[in-house]
């Protein structure tokens, strides 16, 4: 497959996960008409593995008596071997559509952690030189020997030493996806993770995102789509490079959501982990008020808010 060089790393170019034929079908399904599929992506190859889950969901109303609605908690894994083969990025994102494309019958995104940018980790300071340069032209004259019409051009350098910041980010948006409508509320949210690509830390391995969507009714079915594009490193014998993981993996099904089915993932983390996903949530006073105590980076990275 071609290569395609950044600027920054020599051994660049991408491929996809599955090294095997695209007809392999290695994808996750749903089991006839499942409801809630709970296991949403599941990749490994060359030892990066890569997933999507449900881990929790409620379903409600934002009020008493008022609007449905569905608190939806997403778990995402991405586990590289070791840091010779890391992620470097990935790009999430969720669509929730109405089973029967009624798209005016979609839910609507109505709250999202992360919402906004947050910076993973302590970020790092960088010195940086800039150099600028230009032309000077100056004309010769009183005796001197001249060339060329009696102009010479001399060039100039100024440098500036300053110093910046990297840091390893994770930033949430809630979006209105246009490839399946142009109108109406948003349907959609959008998460971007990114390494720091000083100390090349690789990704975060385990977080959790909750997302609240309002609901037209009771009765409708409904679905949620994931697709992950991801990036790794690869630095393995003769392997090395930066590798686009999930372009050309086949298309998982959608997970089908059905009101008045609520789902709560047993435990398989660390205990305070567990406790946080299993906090109480009042059925009828679904709001944006505690979703971050719900969600989060699962584990001891440090995680604060970029102004």
């Amino acid at each position: 497959m071609a290569a395609i060089s950044e600027v920054n790393d020599p051994y660049s170019f991408d491929i996809q996960l599955n090294t095997e034929k695209e007809d392999r079908d290695w994808r996750r399904k749903n089991d006839g008409d499942e409801i809630q599929r709970v296991d949403v992506v599941d990749d490994l190859c060359v030892g990066l593995l890569l997933q999507a889950r449900i881990d929790r969901i409620v379903h409600g109303h934002e009020t008493e008596n008022e609007s449905p609605a569905t608190l939806v908690v997403f778990g995402f894994r991405f586990h590289g071997l070791d840091d010779r083969r890391r992620f470097k990025q990935a790009t999430v994102t969720i669509l929730f559509q109405d089973e029967k494309k009624r798209t005016r019958a979609d839910p609507e995104v109505i709250a999202l952690w992360p919402n906004g940018d947050f910076t993973l980790g302590e970020p790092t300071k960088i010195d940086v030189e800039d150099t600028k340069g230009g032309e000077i032209g100056a004309d010769v004259t009183g005796g001197t020997v001249v060339q060329g019409g009696g102009h010479v051009t001399r060039m100039w350098e100024r440098k500036q030493s300053f110093k910046k910041t990297d840091r390893s980010t994770l930033t949430g948006s809630i979006i209105l996806d246009t490839s399946i409508r142009e109108f109406g509320p948003n349907n959609a949210v959008r998460l971007t993770i990114n390494e720091n690509t000083t100390t090349t830390s690789g990704l975060v391995t385990d977080f959790r995102a909750a997302v609240l969507l309002k609901r037209k009714n009771d009765a409708d079915i409904f679905l949620g789509t994931v697709k992950i594009k991801a990036k790794a490193h690869f630095a393995y014998n003769a392997i090395r490079g930066l590798r686009d993981i999930t372009a050309f993996r086949p298309k998982d099904d959608p997970v089908k959501f059905k009101p008045g089915e609520q789902y709560l993932r047993p435990a398989t983390l660390s205990g305070f982990l567990e406790a946080k996903l299993a906090e109480h949530v009042d059925a009828k006073n679904l709001n944006s008020t505690h979703l971050d105590s719900l969600a989060g980076v699962l584990g001891t990275t440090v995680l604060t808010t970029s102004l």
